[in-house]
């Protein structure tokens, strides 16, 4: 454990050093904000807890010092990415309830398929010029987020949950969405287990469990310490121990691949987002989480995870 933690903060260092790094923070800044506030919170590490929170507020009050005027709010574009800032801030203690209010009264003016790109009331995730997983993991996060500081995205976060099943069946590595398939199942797994602080049984999410479990090779050849990381911690979050060989093989390759800056991935990278983003990843598939035991679940989110699985009556064992 004692080298995991190193890595973890070595890892934990990179990302903030990379988010002062130009113009990083403008670009980035709810992903950097979200990444600190999630290691803080759920963290069973007191220094890493309180290193990542230290951080984040830091950033975060940065940010809310810069913000001079209210925004015009002229896109649904503008006003998620005021709607995450606002919210991830408020997160870490920094709050500004003008502006809040400002882009709460604002949200309205835009519709579901100016947020997400269509209309889960209506229709499922399409596909297209992106592909269908690659909306609904979007739509996920993005009406995890609205639902959870009360700013409307045009549908709720189990109007786009519902559509789960037709997200079914998944493909395989050699599949041209596989990527965005495991985007779009880890993402549902965080936005149902508020970024890793509760367990998920792998009854209530079989499939997406079993998915996890037999394609945890692919990015381990692939190299991908970025998809890995993701890899890991879904399935410690669906309760699978350190000493499984499945997860014991995903901790050893990210504790051999490190980088000496703190890193994980291509050093020479450009791309930031791979950057840091690859770091952050990686944190969280080594470090130990202080799981919560969850008593209360968002109005509907049970109704739909029961009706997405053939065995229900089996299932109901398992609900608190």
């Amino acid at each position: 454990m004692v080298k995991r933690k190193e890595a973890v903060l070595r890892g934990l260092r990179f990302i903030y050093r990379n988010s002062l790094e130009g113009d990083n923070f403008e670009d980035w800044g709810g992903d950097y904000l979200w990444c600190f506030h999630s290691i803080a919170s759920t963290s069973a590490d007191g220094e890493l807890r309180a290193l990542a929170r230290e951080m984040g507020a830091a950033l975060a009050m940065q940010w809310q010092r810069e913000q001079q005027a209210l925004p015009e709010l002229a896109d649904a574009g503008e006003v998620g990415y005021y709607m995450s800032m606002i919210d991830v801030s408020s997160r870490l203690g920094i709050d500004n309830h003008g502006l809040g209010e400002h882009v709460r009264q604002g949200s309205h003016r835009f519709t579901a398929r100016d947020y997400l790109g269509f209309d889960p009331v209506r229709e499922a995730p399409p596909g297209g010029a992106r592909s269908r997983y690659d909306v609904w993991c979007d739509a996920l996060v993005l009406t995890y987020t609205g639902d959870g500081c009360g700013i409307p995205m045009g549908a709720s976060y189990v109007d786009v949950l519902r559509w789960l099943p037709r997200m079914r069946p998944y493909g395989g590595p050699a599949d041209g969405e596989f990527r965005d398939m495991v985007l779009a199942i880890t993402h549902l797994v965080y936005t149902l287990n508020d970024y890793n602080r509760y367990r998920l049984s792998p009854e209530w999410l079989p499939d997406e469990f079993e998915f996890l479990r037999e394609n945890l090779k692919a990015p381990v050849a692939a190299g991908d310490a970025e998809l890995l990381g993701e890899f890991v911690d879904c399935l410690r979050a669906f309760g699978l121990p350190d000493n499984h060989p499945v997860v014991r093989s995903g901790v050893e390759y990210l504790l051999a691949s490190q980088n000496a800056d703190g890193s994980w991935g291509d050093a020479g990278e450009p791309d930031v987002h791979t950057r840091y983003h690859t770091a952050w990843t990686a944190i969280d598939g080594l470090r130990e989480y202080a799981w919560s035991e969850r008593t209360e679940w968002p109005a509907g989110v049970r109704e739909v995870l029961l009706g997405a699985v053939s065995r229900k009556a089996d299932m109901l064992r398992f609900w608190p």
